[in-house]
């Protein structure tokens, strides 16, 4: 009977894993790294209004060999996606943007991240850009900020731009060969406001 329990325990914990780095995640060693991604779009209504998140990207994108280069000249990795607000009340639809590092092998602050912000729609308040910063090793919950839509307002779309970089310490770097990094953008809708919050 324990076997069995044994059995279903490893096997759930294998699907779930395959599962997450199936969806929206990355995977990197240091040669013939692969990304892997999906383009999704979730849309969440909020009262009369409603936000529409989409990765954009092929499903697989091929890095050749990872090696250190000096950023932010050369990212290992590139996630765009853009979040549309659509709204017909006075109401503020605000949203929280992280990184989910789901598991990180490589040195701590080996890995570095930073993001490009844009309000393509000019409406609302967007996640300031972030500088390069270094990812911590092991898995991590990485809050990039909160934007929001304000008033009525008609698909206006704020834009990002996340890479992943590897840079060159001029140091040699050979410990952190073969590592891996997973992780993915999640975004989620915040509580709605009648007045417009302080950015």
């Amino acid at each position: 009977m324990n076997e069995n329990r044994s059995n279903t325990l490893l096997l759930t914990v294998i699907g779930v894993a395959t599962l997450l780095v199936a969806v929206i995640g990355a995977s990197f060693a240091y040669f013939t790294a692969t990304i892997s991604s999906q383009e999704t779009g979730t849309t969440v209504t909020v009262g009369a209004g409603s936000l529409a998140i989409a990765y954009h990207g092929s499903a697989d994108i091929e890095t050749g060999p990872l090696e250190p280069v000096p950023a932010p000249d050369d990212p290992v990795a590139t996630k765009t996606f853009t979040i549309t607000g659509t709204n017909s009340t006075s109401a503020i639809m605000p949203y929280t943007i992280k990184l989910v590092v789901t598991g990180n092998t490589f040195t701590s602050n080996t890995l570095t991240y930073d993001l490009d912000s844009t309000n393509t729609g000019g409406n609302g308040y967007i996640v300031p850009d972030i500088v390069e910063t270094g990812i911590a090793t092991g898995a991590s919950n990485i809050s990039l900020g909160t934007g929001y839509f304000s008033g009525v307002v008609s698909s206006s779309v704020h834009t990002y731009v996340l890479n992943i970089y590897f840079p060159d310490t001029g140091f040699n770097q050979d410990e952190d060969k073969n590592k891996e990094f997973t992780a993915y953008v999640d975004t989620t809708v915040e509580q709605v406001y009648t007045t417009t919050p302080a950015p």
